[in-house]
């Protein structure tokens, strides 16, 4: 299964005309640019065999130095499958490297299914929760009144969807910051942004009644942690996770017809 949508009957050579940056600093960052975007898109199936080195040279006019150094890079974020003898193939969509920037960035471009957006609530929720439960036990006094200043002005913002859902953001970050976990806040870092990218993970406009209950879903988490409450933080997290995207997800999937 691709992250796009029907995948295109048109040749290799045809999917990849006009793709190609005119001779850029770095060629084979642009080779592997373009083949990750038309794998990922789904224009290249799984499975799906590529052209030779010496048509690959001729399609994108560069040596086969700079080919092999691309391929090498496919094959390192599981995109591609190269076997001695047997060519370039296509690597099944199980074995992408989902956290690398550019496939993350691909795949949040091309997603036309609510699928990998779903993962990435999955994701928050698993990460956030437990995070914000240790949060209610490592924050500090300090880190708590900056996170009760970001509230304040969050709430001033109620009337400014775009202004408040970019403040959200750092609402949310300054939780993960107080839980002391840095992988975990870099894997929420990484990903979350990319998502909002997509229009089904936005939302199709944000009402004032989503906002409202939004806000709610901020106050009762900082209240649950200056309660010192880790159990009672997670739950609220959870619960504003999942019913914020729920709300998003239908309002989405009903503009779209889906």
């Amino acid at each position: 299964m691709t992250l796009a949508g029907q995948p295109s009957t048109k040749s290799f050579e045809t999917i990849l005309a006009g793709a190609v940056p005119r001779r850029p600093a770095r060629l084979a960052t642009a080779v592997l640019s373009t083949m990750v975007d038309k794998i990922v898109g789904g224009e290249l199936l799984p499975e799906s065999s590529l052209p030779t080195e010496s048509a690959l040279c001729e399609v994108f006019g560069v040596s086969r130095t700079v080919i092999r150094e691309a391929l090498k890079l496919l094959e390192a974020k599981g995109l591609v499958r190269v076997r001695q003898g047997q060519g370039t193939t296509v690597g099944p969509t199980e074995q992408w490297d989902l956290l690398d920037p550019l496939i993350l960035d691909a795949a949040m471009r091309y997603a036309d299914t609510f699928e990998i957006l779903d993962d990435v609530v999955d994701v928050r929720v698993g990460l956030e929760c437990q995070m914000t439960r240790r949060a209610a036990e490592l924050m500090t006094d300090a880190q708590l009144r900056e996170l009760r200043d970001a509230l304040i002005a969050l709430e001033k913002l109620l009337d400014q969807p775009e202004k408040y859902q970019d403040a959200e953001g750092e609402y949310h970050d300054l939780i993960l910051r107080g839980s002391g976990n840095r992988l975990g806040r870099s894997i929420i870092r990484s990903i979350h942004p990319r998502a909002r990218t997509n229009f089904r993970y936005r939302g199709a406009g944000v009402s004032a009644d989503h906002m409202l209950m939004s806000h709610r879903g901020h106050v009762a988490i900082y209240e649950r942690l200056a309660a010192r409450d880790p159990d009672g933080a997670a739950e609220v997290m959870r619960e504003h996770i999942l019913g914020s995207w729920l709300e998003r997800k239908s309002g989405a999937a009903g503009v779209q017809g889906l």
